[in-house]
Formats: C-alpha cells, structure tokens, sequence
C-alpha cells in the first residue's frame, strides 16, 4: 500500500500537536505562567488528538473499519478544545504583559504561550484538512 496525502496530513498534524503541547508545558514553567499550573484540560486534550492520530493510521493501514472514520474527526475537536482552553486561560497575562507588563523577560514567557495556542490550531486545521483525504492508495 501507498501512503496518500492523508497520511502525511495527519503526521504533520500530530507533530503540530506535539510542538503545541510542548510548547504549552514549558510555558507552564516560565516565571510570569508558573503560578497557573498545568491545564488537564490542555494536555489531556492534546495529548489525546496525538494518540486518536497514532491509532487512526495503524488502523487504516490494517484496512478501512468504520470506527476509523470516528478517529480522523475526533483530532481536530481535541485540538480546537485544546487551545480554546489554553488561549482562554491566557488571555488575561497575554493583556497584563501587552499593556502594563511589557519587558523582555514577560514577552519571553508570552512567546511560548503564543507559540503553543498557534501550534494546536495549526494541528488542527491540519486534521480537518487530512480528515477529508484517504490515508492510504488503493
């Protein structure tokens, strides 16, 4: 079996979402994010959309089973959960730093806050995008 565009979709979407959840734990441990602790929320969420992707293309390598279908859509909610979350528990140091707080050391502790809520909605357009595509060539 060929792998299609799919297949290379969904493993760019998974790495994306590794990076955005690596991301968000390192943010976790900045100076100015420390005190908010790490989200289950987030990282359940994330870590969830990288395992459905994993299973989802071992399965349809396998062959089509119609509960496959079910985990080329699940990704995508997981990860839109993901940084709704991580941008909604944010939102008030990203508007702290960007008006009264702003030096270097706070704006370094932003970056990786903005990096890991860019990287999960990426990953997750991503998915929707491979969900419509077949993993494998016929």
């Amino acid at each position: 079996m060929k792998k299609s565009a799919g297949f290379f979709m969904t493993v760019l979407s998974a790495a994306a979402a590794a990076v955005g959840a690596a991301a968000y734990f390192l943010n976790c441990r900045t100076n100015y994010f420390v005190n908010l602790g790490v989200n289950p929320v987030v990282m359940g969420c994330a870590i969830a959309a990288i395992l459905c992707q994993v299973v989802y293309l071992a399965a349809t390598r396998k062959g089509h089973a119609l509960w496959s279908d079910v985990l080329a859509v699940l990704p995508p909610v997981l990860l839109m959960a993901a940084a709704i979350t991580l941008a909604g528990a944010r939102v008030n140091g990203i508007a702290a730093i960007m008006t009264f707080e702003n030096n270097a050391q706070n704006m370094a502790d932003l970056t990786s806050a903005i990096v890991g809520i860019a990287a999960c909605l990426a990953a997750a357009v991503t998915g929707i995008i491979a969900a419509f595509f077949d993993t494998v060539k016929e």
